[in-house]
């Protein structure tokens, strides 16, 4: 598979935080170590609300303009070139699919459910960079989710993420998400769970 940039344009710098949901994900800019600890509070509650299925609450931590994505993970012999597409995804969503993804969930268990699954998500060496646009920040994260339900199902799957967070209100709220996989092929299994 190949992955080769597109026509060259102009790149416009991001002139508000919605700007930033579209397009390539935004490159680091300076590290602010200060922010670390803060934001790692955050990201550990977002993963708490995950794992503990308080769907109304994680989805509170979302921005409106909430963009999740997984690009398809691209084999290459070259160590120097991107080992994930800039251009095709494995996966796609905003807040509004995942709500009514959770919504569901939200309603009597239909059969297939039962039992639950479980995850898991464990979340390590944290750094957040600053953005091109005031009020956000950038957070890069190394992450291994598990994912079990009866006897048969296991998902054991790591991954690079990069997350964008925005302050509103006087809080962090999540408003994009790209989660890279260290697989060469995602199983339906690993797409499922929610990164």
């Amino acid at each position: 598979m190949t992955d080769q940039p597109g026509p060259c344009h102009p790149v416009q710098p991001a002139a508000c935080p919605e700007d930033l949901t579209h397009g390539d994900f935004p490159d680091r800019g300076t590290r602010l170590p200060g922010l670390d600890p803060e934001i790692t509070a955050v990201l550990a509650d977002e993963g708490a609300a995950l794992d503990e299925g308080e769907y109304r609450r994680w989805l509170d931590m979302l921005d409106t303009a909430f963009r999740y994505e997984i690009p398809v993970p691209l084999l290459r012999e070259d160590p120097a070139l991107p080992r994930h597409s800039r251009s095709a995804v494995l996966f796609e969503a905003t807040k509004r699919v995942l709500e009514l993804k959770f919504g569901r969930a939200a309603l009597l268990q239909a059969w297939s459910d039962r039992p639950p699954t479980t995850t898991r998500h464990f979340l390590g060496s944290v750094r957040v960079f600053d953005s091109a646009v005031a009020g956000v920040v950038r957070a890069d994260a190394n992450l291994l989710v598990t994912s079990n339900r009866g006897a048969t199902h296991s998902v054991l799957v790591s991954a690079a993420r990069q997350d964008l967070l925005r302050k509103r209100h006087g809080r962090w709220v999540l408003l994009r998400r790209r989660v890279l996989l260290d697989v060469e092929v995602a199983t339906h299994e690993q797409l499922s769970v929610i990164f």
